[in-house]
This record gives structure tokens, C-alpha cells and sequence, in this order.
């Protein structure tokens, strides 16, 4: 089986950056080939404002949605700007094309999955365990990913 779509969740770890090695090593010199290196900014760590106004203290609190935004945004691409220069490091002399995203959900593995589905993934290659709490034999963001999505997932350690 030719994988043409892989993505590669990504946040920093050794297994991830196995991982992006693993990817590049499978698909690399496939010109028709996308490898998608994705990291997930989870909500859950993003302040909320409050009516009150002054909820975070940051140059983006204006007390707005505006700034809320400015400030959501700010975070996803200075994520994304990172992950570029670390894919480029990675890249070595790989063919392939590559898609780096920077992706805002609720959680990893519902961020991972909505990817899978809108960007017509067909493998997902991510680390065994990530930079999380450890739970198990896999991580639970891995754990996740297997149960939630319908392509084949393969764990690096």
C-alpha cells in the first residue's frame, strides 16, 4: 500500500520528532506524496476573557473579542512559524511535499481527528507517548487517535 497523505501530530517530544524521521523515511522521496506536520494548540490552555475585562495580562487585553482573537491568533502562528523551522531541519533532502499547520481545538485527539477527516489523510505516523502526563502502555493522546480515527495510525517510540 502507497501512502500518499501522512500526517504527523507533532509537539516537541523524541517520539514525535521519531516520528517526523519515520514519515519523511517512508514517503520522502515520493513527489506526489504530502506529509502534513500538525501540532495542536488545545484550547483549554488559551485564557477565556471575562466580562469583567482584565482577564489575562497580555499587549492583546483590550477586555474585546477582538483582542481575544488577536491574541488566539498570535499564539497559532508563532506555533506554526516554530514548527516550520524544525520540519526544515528534519526535511534532510526529502521530495516529497510538506504542509505544516498549527490547528486550534478542544483537545489533541479531537484536533487530530478533524484533520484526518477534512485533509484526506491516509496514514497517521505520531510518537508512542508525548510531552503529557504518561498513561499506559500508550499515551492517551495516542490511546485516542486509535479509537477516533478510521486510517491506519502508527506509534514511534
Amino acid at each position: 500500500m502507497l501512502f500518499k497523505n501522512v500526517m504527523v501530530p507533532y509537539d516537541e517530544s523524541e517520539h514525535a520528532n521519531s516520528a517526523l524521521h519515520a514519515a519523511f523515511g517512508m514517503v520522502g522521496d515520493n513527489p506526489d506524496a504530502t506529509v502534513h506536520v500538525v501540532t495542536i494548540v488545545s484550547t483549554g490552555a488559551v485564557p477565556v476573557p471575562t466580562l469583567a475585562g482584565g482577564a489575562f495580562d497580555d499587549p492583546f487585553n483590550s477586555g474585546s473579542m477582538e483582542g481575544y482573537d488577536a491574541m488566539i491568533s498570535s499564539i497559532v502562528q508563532r506555533t506554526r512559524n516554530d514548527m516550520e523551522r524544525v520540519v526544515e531541519g528534519a526535511r534532510d533532502d526529502a521530495a516529497c511535499k510538506v504542509e505544516v499547520a498549527a490547528v486550534l481545538a478542544g483537545s489533541a485527539v479531537d484536533g487530530i481527528a478533524e484533520y484526518v477527516t477534512t485533509h484526506g489523510i491516509d496514514l497517521v505516523v505520531m510518537g508512542r507517548r508525548g510531552l503529557g502526563a504518561l498513561r499506559g502502555m500508550l499515551g492517551s493522546v495516542s490511546f485516542g487517535v486509535l479509537r477516533s480515527v478510521d486510517v491506519p495510525v502508527l506509534t514511534v517510540k
